[in-house]
């Protein structure tokens, strides 16, 4: 997602540009791909993280977070992330956005991840940028 045409922070037009947003998020973790990622997170940002106890709180400690976690780990390695059903609000130069995400993985013996998403988003200097996700994982497969 690049930056909003000059005079086009219209709420009509906000909505579209936050899902195509959450959805390059998606692209770019299954590419492994960090600066597509951050061009749309605040830098700083937080984070409750479905495998994380701690709030994240900006770039520094997402990317150690990031770091910390395996390349591979026994067939849990995400091979797709399917968000659907959005639901998003704008009030002026911020929105909060809520959808489900499904997370598959390499192996048939890891069961798919049901989660839910709640998004904050910020319009900043003509970009929608994430300034708060909150992830939550459903005890069964929706």
């Amino acid at each position: 997602m690049s930056a909003l045409p000059d005079g086009n922070s219209d709420p009509a037009s906000a909505p579209g540009l936050i899902w195509a947003a959450t959805l390059d998020i998606y692209a770019g973790f299954l590419a492994s791909d960090r600066p597509r990622i951050d061009a749309h997170l605040h830098p700083d940002a937080t984070f409750w993280d479905t495998d994380e106890p701690e709030l994240i709180s900006g770039r520094a400690e997402l990317d150690a977070v990031r770091d910390r976690r395996p390349a591979a780990d026994g067939g849990r390695t995400v091979t797709a992330l399917d968000g659907v059903d959005p639901v998003i609000d704008v009030w002026g130069d911020t929105a909060l956005a809520r959808h489900w995400v499904t997370v598959r993985f390499s192996s048939n013996d890891v069961p798919a991840q049901s989660v839910r998403v709640t998004t904050v988003w910020r319009l900043t200097d003509g970009r929608w940028l994430a300034v708060h996700n909150h992830e939550d994982v459903r005890a069964t497969s929706r």
